[in-house]
């Protein structure tokens, strides 16, 4: 006689000492086992992926990085952030020069969304530049020759 009572959560055989169980009972509720347990390990709204584990333990990044002079420079990422900020270490954000114009050391870019002049994210890099000249009295000077500058890139 199989079971004549079954769990309430997932009807798995709850064997009274008066019953005899069978092969057949033990290998229906092994599949109801594994099938259950496989639907909830899949359950990817339930559970967090590895990307989404790492983004907790990493939320952010910080990559330092020498400026070259160049009009532009590109810095390979690995992971693409949702954020990226970059400072000229040992300036303010703003600073003036002589000839009035305002030299912007400092930028903030959102990926998907754009932000400040200067910075760009893509899925595997980030994109500072460094302008020549003034355009209407701002200058980006965000890969300055000699610069030291800090990029935080947060998940």
């Amino acid at each position: 006689m199989a079971s004549t009572e079954y769990t309430p959560n997932l009807g798995l055989c709850k064997w009274n000492g008066s019953d005899k169980p069978k092969r057949a009972d033990f290998v229906s509720d092994n599949s109801i086992i594994d099938s259950t347990v496989g639907s909830h390990l899949a359950n990817t709204t339930m559970h967090v992926t590895s990307a989404e584990r790492a983004k907790f333990t990493n939320p952010y990044s910080i990559i330092s990085y020498v400026g070259d002079g160049e009009s532009t420079k590109e810095i390979s990422i690995e992971n693409t952030p949702k954020l990226a900020i970059v400072v000229q270490k040992f300036y303010p954000p703003v600073t003036v020069d002589n000839d009035g114009n305002t030299l912007v050391r400092s930028g903030i870019a959102y990926y998907g969304s754009g932000g400040t002049s200067g910075i760009t994210i893509s899925s595997s890099k980030v994109t500072v530049s460094q302008d020549a000249q003034a355009e209407d009295g701002i200058i980006n000077c965000l890969n300055e020759e000699y610069g030291q500058y800090m990029l935080i890139l947060f998940r």
